[in-house]
């Protein structure tokens, strides 16, 4: 095995699993039917994660509500659809590897596509194939299929993508970042970015810090990448309680949205810092992980080049930080404010703490402790 190879696999070893797919596929009936027939005609496919053999209702609600409907805005049918969503050893040592599952995935899905299209009746009736995790590659895959015969063919079928938590995302996607590189033991080809010039309408949707999304931009950044495995185990690939639906309470309002070619990029921030939860969990004074946490996510995103568009494809690269001075400057920065926040809570603490004295030894000391509430305050305020 090349070297590089041999690195990146030390890297996923310690993942239990490649969380897997979802695709769906919908179909709108034209202004002159009525709204009940749109409702019938629209379908959604939904497929679950690798491992995840069972696709219950709440799946497909989840999908249809905080993702489909606010990307696409109609009503859908929602139809379970069964893949393999394997990954040998992952998930079981006879299973398939990751590439043959991909690869068997995106035949169903290309037939479940030409059932939708035929149900419809009607070409010009949108679909739309959304995919999690491992079925974003299968969706990539129809992707790239759809782009080559649309190449070839006097019609295109309006198909649209809503990808979530997709490995092959240009600017983050694992796939992407090692573009052309092979883990042959586990079977799992490394294939490139989702293409973003094609007569297809896609959305993208990546959590901050999930290992196969927003994979460092330099691995090398050890906090960074040790960031990135744990946040697997905390949450980060996991989007069901997330959304791109605005009137949903979940919505967080500092989810950036970015365009590029065919495609509609969703970045939604993740508010603690995964390499920190461990810490919390142990009971650690949450006060002095809240003053540390500043510091540490600027070494971490010192692993990420958040000025390169979300549609760039980037590769992995070499250089451990982009520009040591603003690391330096933004490090410092973060320091400050971890000691702003421990002093804060150290006068919250003295404001809080109840007197012990009698009321002669109150009154005789009333000016002090005035004092010292008006001191506190003002620290709250420039906090």
């Amino acid at each position: 095995m090349e070297p590089r190879s041999r690195k990146i696999t030390a890297l996923l070893s310690t993942l239990i699993c490649c969380a897997g797919a979802t695709v769906a596929v919908l179909a709108h009936r034209p202004a002159s039917r009525t709204g009940q027939d749109v409702r019938l005609l629209a379908d959604a496919l939904i497929m679950t994660g690798t491992d995840m053999p069972v696709v219950d209702q709440a799946w497909m609600q989840m999908a249809i509500h905080n993702y489909i409907t606010p990307a696409m805005g109609s009503s859908y049918t929602a139809i379970p659809v069964t893949t393999p969503e394997e990954f040998r050893p992952f998930t079981g040592a006879n299973d398939l590897t990751f590439d043959a599952s991909v690869g068997e995935g995106t035949s169903l899905v290309d037939a479940e596509l030409t059932a939708a299209l035929a149900r419809s009746g009607d070409s010009d009736i949108p679909t739309v194939i959304f995919g999690y995790s491992q079925s974003s590659v299968i969706a990539t895959m129809a992707k790239r299929q759809l782009a080559g015969q649309a190449a070839t063919e006097s019609s295109t079928p309006a198909v649209s993508f809503v990808l979530l938590a997709n490995p092959n995302r240009p600017n983050g996607g694992i796939n992407e970042r090692f573009a052309g590189s092979e883990l042959a033991k586990l079977g799992w080809t490394f294939s490139g970015a989702t293409p973003t010039d094609t007569p297809f309408t896609t959305i993208d949707v990546a959590r901050q810090y999930d290992l196969f999304a927003d994979f460092p931009t330099y691995p090398r950044n050890l906090v960074a990448t040790a960031n990135a495995v744990v946040a697997l185990f905390y949450g980060a690939h996991d989007y069901t309680g997330v959304t791109i639906n605005t009137d949903d309470p979940g919505y967080d309002p500092n989810t950036v949205v970015q365009h590029q070619g065919d495609t509609t990029y969703y970045f939604i921030p993740t508010s603690q810092l995964p390499l920190l939860r461990p810490l919390r969990d142990a009971g650690v004074d949450p006060v002095l992980v809240d003053a540390a946490e500043p510091a540490v996510r600027v070494l971490v995103e010192a692993g990420y080049d958040r000025s390169t568009p979300f549609g760039q494809p980037t590769t992995a690269q070499a250089g451990p930080v982009r520009n040591p001075a603003q690391l330096r400057s933004d490090f410092a920065a973060a320091v400050e404010e971890g000691k702003a926040i421990l002093q804060a809570a150290k006068a919250d603490a003295a404001v809080a703490k109840p007197l012990k004295k009698p009321a002669a030894a109150a009154t005789r000391h009333q000016a002090p402790t005035a004092a010292r509430s008006a001191a506190a305050t003002a620290t709250r305020s420039v906090r």
